[in-house]
């Protein structure tokens, strides 16, 4: 109910009238319609599946039939179907879709006629609730007796396909499906809900979010230590930075995670308190555009925000690689490479980080990189002497999990067929002009 214009307006009683079916039609559905109006204007979508189970053995061969099915349309009605406590049943033939569903999935949807005037009639072509036949009788509840018999109404609920329904209809999606190999499937996909529980992909989203966060936590306060020295100075206070803003978010989000009982929504919002608290701290990147949050397909949006909590954090705290800086001397960087120890790729390549300078353009930086000179200590005169640029590189995004951060350049170097089990490596400006454009600092990325 979305307006207080479908309300009826208040029945005046009065001695003496004459009663008829429709007195108390009217004022039950003003009661039942202010009461899901109040609901809607006060709550944050408040819709949704509550519980839905199927046969699975008679759906792989192309009839779904409900065994039960609760659950609170977007007006506020609600609805519940048992095949065990019904004398009717919920179902739907799938195979007269088959050549669509091999095609591409559709989504599946339960649907009610809309709350209106024309829709009251019973039995007729959109009539919103249908008498039914089921154990009706009921009992006086003050002694227990005068058993009799009163007729039900229960919301004229059907199945379609979304591209089917026309606007006469409320409908909530169920399942997104498909056929192969002559099979009938779901997708993975999570419906409107009014509470994530553990069973729901929304809920084993958050909780492998808090495991990641424990896994970071425990990370940092392994290695922390490492950087408290001069030369990892700016990395050990962002460390300590990250690590006050992980302890600060985790306990609350695992409290409203474990508890089961939160709207999505107010998960959607916890959630998004999360990747605020963590991303606090960067100071080089404006925030990212809000994810919406959308209750038709709630999964993605959730997805979304994972992805990019999880980015941010192995920029931040890289996983399954550490860090060691290379040392500056007289305007060149040099550090020795361990064969075994610092290389990839079956050794033949190793990950250097170079750390723009905010006062550097990105084109300036770029070809910085691409025209340094670096090469084996050995081969350093010799490099400059034939004007070479010595080992080749190429800049890169990331390197399987490693993401860097904003500020610093990902470069993927190949040691050119060396054998040697180390190697003093030599990191300078080709030419004198350059000098100004060099890396405010070079980091070595090695696995753990």
């Amino acid at each position: 109910m979305k307006s207080l214009k479908d309300i009826p307006d208040k029945v005046m009683w009065h001695d003496g009238m004459l009663l008829s079916p429709q007195h108390f039609q009217q004022a039950f559905n003003r009661v039942e319609n202010i009461f899901q109006f109040s609901m809607n204007q006060n709550l944050y979508y408040p819709f949704g599946i509550i519980n839905f189970r199927y046969e699975e053995n008679t759906f792989t061969n192309g009839l779904l039939k409900i065994e039960e099915l609760e659950c609170i349309f977007q007006d506020g009605l609600e609805y519940y179907f048992n095949s065990f406590k019904d004398k009717f049943s919920l179902e739907f033939d799938l195979t007269k879709y088959k050549d669509l569903l091999i095609k591409k999935p559709l989504t599946l949807v339960v649907c009610v006629p809309k709350n209106e005037k024309n829709n009251y009639v019973l039995n007729s072509a959109f009539s919103r609730y249908k008498s039914v036949n089921i154990d009706a009788y009921s009992l006086d509840e003050n002694t227990g007796e005068d058993e009799i018999y009163i007729p039900r109404l229960k919301p004229n609920v059907s199945l379609a396909f979304e591209h089917e329904l026309v606007s006469n209809y409320l409908a909530i999606p169920i399942a997104k499906v498909y056929v192969e190999n002559n099979f009938y499937k779901t997708e993975l996909f999570t419906p409107p809900i009014t509470k994530v529980t553990n069973t729901s992909e929304i809920w084993k989203i958050c909780n492998s979010i808090c495991m990641l966060l424990r896994y970071k936590i425990q990370d940092i306060m392994e290695d922390i230590h490492k950087f408290e020295n001069d030369d990892f100075k700016s990395i050990f206070f962002s460390r300590k930075e990250s690590l006050k803003n992980l302890k600060l978010c985790l306990p609350k989000f695992e409290a409203f995670v474990y508890s089961e009982q939160l709207h999505p929504f107010h998960l959607y919002l916890a959630l998004y308190d999360v990747y605020s608290a963590i991303t606090s701290s960067d100071i080089d990147e404006l925030p990212k555009s809000l994810i919406n949050y959308d209750h038709f397909n709630i999964m993605s949006c959730f997805q979304k925000l994972q992805q990019q909590i999880i980015e941010f954090l192995e920029r931040e705290i890289p996983t399954g690689f550490k860090l060691s800086k290379i040392s500056k001397v007289d305007k060149r960087f040099q550090t020795t490479i361990f064969t075994n120890e610092n290389t990839v790729d079956n050794h033949t390549h190793i990950i250097i980080g170079f750390k723009k300078n905010y006062t550097v353009s990105h084109d300036n930086f770029s070809n910085w990189i691409k025209s340094a000179v670096i090469c084996d200590e050995e081969l350093y005169s010799t490099t400059i002497e034939r004007k070479s640029l010595g080992m080749s590189r190429t800049i890169i995004e990331k390197y399987d999990s490693l993401i860097p951060k904003k500020s610093i350049y990902l470069v993927y170097i190949k040691l050119d067929g060396m054998k040697k089990d180390k190697i003093n490596l030599i990191i300078s400006s080709s030419v004198q002009e350059n000098i100004q454009y060099q890396p405010q600092e070079v980091i070595l990325y090695s696995r753990k």
